[in-house]
């Protein structure tokens, strides 16, 4: 094989395998893709504030190609996701169902991301909001950091 055909199959190669990946970071992807956020506090409607012992333990990933990864205390979730202006929806919501130690939030958290309609990006803050806002979710960026 010539040089230049060996170059040409290459770039082929890369071509297809670099499609997918170019498709799902082009026009169209939302804000929240590729980002990760821990809970702060869920608010309800009448008035009650839920703030996790440690927020690390629920951890929200908005992967690509509409995929989630959800840490809810002691158990893990995956969801797909579709974000469109401020409409958010979360569809295909798995669980594992360990039983948690309490004070866990495990439920009201699964609950209300189940349920969640709307989403506001502002001022590093994510806010996921039930209809009517009957409840939110507040988050903040999550970045990893290594305890040795």
């Amino acid at each position: 094989m010539t040089h230049k055909r060996q170059l040409f199959w290459f770039a082929a190669a890369l071509g297809l395998l670099a499609n997918p990946y170019l498709n799902a970071q082009g026009e169209g992807s939302s804000p929240l893709e590729n980002t990760s956020w821990q809970l702060v506090e869920i608010r309800s409607s009448s008035g009650t504030v839920q703030v996790p012992d440690n927020p690390e333990n629920y951890l929200l990933r908005f992967r690509l190609n509409g995929r989630a990864q959800i840490s809810a205390d002691c158990n893990e979730a995956g969801a797909t996701w579709d974000h469109e202006g401020n409409s958010l929806r979360f569809t295909e919501l798995v669980t594992t169902r360990k039983l948690c130690v309490a004070p866990s939030l495990f439920n009201f958290y699964i609950m209300h991301l189940q349920n969640t309609q709307q989403a506001e990006l502002d001022n590093e803050r994510l806010t996921l909001s039930t209809e009517n806002r009957v409840a939110e979710l507040l988050f903040e960026p999550y970045v990893f950091s290594p305890r040795f």
